[in-house]
């Protein structure tokens, strides 16, 4: 019985690793979307307005 909980408590320290590898690439994938969103928005709110394509 003990072999197997050891076994199990292996397998979640692999299950976090494992948890660890995506979520942090991920965690900065989608600060710099939603980085990238508000600039562009920020940009357009200060772009000058064209005349001529009214």
């Amino acid at each position: 019985m003990e072999a197997i909980q050891d076994g199990f408590r292996g397998f979640s320290v692999v299950i976090d690793l494992g948890l660890d590898r995506i979520l942090i690439p991920l965690a900065i994938v989608v600060g710099l979307a939603g980085g990238a969103m508000v600039g562009a928005e920020l940009a357009n709110l200060n772009a000058p307005e064209l005349q001529f394509l009214h």
